[in-house]
């Protein structure tokens, strides 16, 4: 399974910390749309270890809906000792989703709360958008 990069990684465990134990936060920044992020599922039997599913979503409403733009889903397998120790975090997007383009993408399946396949295609594509995207949320003031 295809990681994000190091300085993706540092942003999503900075965004680990601000969400802590709960299942969910809204993260504000002045001139942006909030950020979701929820805990999905825990105890993701992976080939690196056990996995925790987190989501990371922009909302809008219209017409009443809520709509994605974008929403993420990353697969989360923690091997570290220290918090610094990003090498041994470990995370994978598992699903890109964006509602006014009417697309949702599994990179990976999960069933019975095990990793049962991946497709490279998909998980490079979502990575590469995720380290785009999670540098914009540090950029954009997020995690201040």
């Amino acid at each position: 399974m295809k990681k994000i990069n190091q300085q993706a990684t540092k942003v999503f465990s900075q965004i680990l910390e601000k969400l802590g134990t709960r299942s969910h936060i809204k993260l504000e920044s002045s001139g942006f749309m909030p950020l979701t992020v929820e805990l999905l599922n825990r105890f993701i039997t992976t080939a690196a270890g056990e996995g925790t599913l987190y989501s990371l979503c922009h909302y809008y409403e219209l017409n009443g809906d809520l709509m994605r733009d974008p929403e993420m889903c990353f697969l989360v397998v923690d091997c570290r000792t220290e918090p610094t120790d990003y090498k041994n975090l470990h995370i994978c997007p598992q699903m890109y989703q964006q509602d006014n383009r009417g697309l949702y993408e599994e990179s990976m399946e999960i069933e019975n709360n095990t990793v049962k396949a991946f497709w490279p295609g998909y998980q490079h594509q979502h990575c590469i958008f995720a380290n785009f995207w999670l540098q914009n949320i540090q950029q954009q003031g997020f995690l201040k």
